[in-house]
């Protein structure tokens, strides 16, 4: 029984790749195998035929429980052989930001209080990359709320260098305004994210992103118009309050629309039905 086992474990194993894993499962799917061909014996079940086709029956599709192994063993090679191509360009990308940072620091002059940005930039970009993977990957695995925050990540990131870059190398005057810039882009990302991953507070969320972005507009352009535009300007801050209310709306219309559309279905087959019945059914 046992080399009946291993003949037909050898012929369906060719199917795969030859692998030190795949040898180790044949191991256990025959110890399997010859345990029930056991236990079959012990309830009374004499015939070797039948013990042998019961107990390759009891497999199921083997071959696609195989083709399933494969895969599964072939994906796990795949991430370790990305992990440490990944780990070997990183430590690359680290290297060569080094080598640029001291070579801009050795041949430009009174360069050294500035060249510390190279590899913060490289930091950043690094981190980056990492949360756009994570995005993608929380994405197809329908993890809406650590994907959701993967661009704010990105833009805090890209903001604070922009600010650093402005403020040091381009001595902007006003450069921390680059981090109200910072917020409205933020909420309005995740408004937009929101919608798109169907968020059951996103008409909740809108209001709000629409108020912060107006509120940070009226701010930002006060600051560089000038006392002028401070007065009328508070107008604006009113926005999240007049798209708040032209959504509910918009919102209270759209659902007394299906709600008359419902009742009109149901009028329409209630009539049908009386129109028939009036031909059909008598008093007596």
């Amino acid at each position: 029984m046992k080399e009946r086992f291993k003949r037909y474990l050898e012929q369906q194993f060719r199917a795969i790749r030859p692998t030190l894993a795949a040898a180790e499962y044949r191991e256990k799917v025959l110890r399997q195998l010859m345990d029930r061909a056991q236990e079959l014996r012990i309830k009374g079940m004499d015939d070797d035929d039948l013990i042998y086709d019961k107990c390759i029956a009891e497999l199921g599709d083997f071959g696609a429980t195989l083709a399933a192994f494969d895969e599964e063993e072939h994906k796990v090679a795949n991430t370790k052989r990305n992990a440490l191509l990944g780990a070997v360009c990183g430590v690359g990308a680290v290297l060569a930001l080094v080598v640029v940072y001291l070579i801009v620091s050795f041949l430009v002059d009174n360069s050294w209080g500035l060249t510390w940005l190279i590899l913060v930039g490289g930091a950043f970009l690094g981190l980056i990359a990492l949360a756009v993977v994570l995005l993608i990957k929380f994405g197809k695995a329908k993890k809406y709320i650590p994907m959701r925050l993967m661009p704010q990540l990105v833009i805090v990131l890209l903001c604070v260098y922009l600010f650093l870059l402005l403020q040091l190398v381009g001595h902007v005057e006003m450069a921390w305004l680059t981090f109200l810039v910072m917020v409205i882009m933020m909420a309005a990302f995740d408004a937009a994210l929101a919608f798109i991953t169907d968020f059951k507070f996103r008409w909740i969320e809108l209001p709000i992103a629409i108020e912060i972005v107006c509120v940070m507009l009226y701010v930002i352009i006060g600051v560089v118009v000038g006392s002028a535009f401070w007065h009328p300007g508070w107008l604006l801050c009113l926005g999240g309050v007049v798209a708040g209310i032209a959504e509910a709306i918009v919102l209270i219309a759209n659902r007394n629309k299906k709600k008359d559309k419902k009742e009109k279905v149901r009028l329409k087959d209630k009539y049908t039905k009386e129109d028939e019945s009036y031909y059909t059914m008598w008093k007596d």
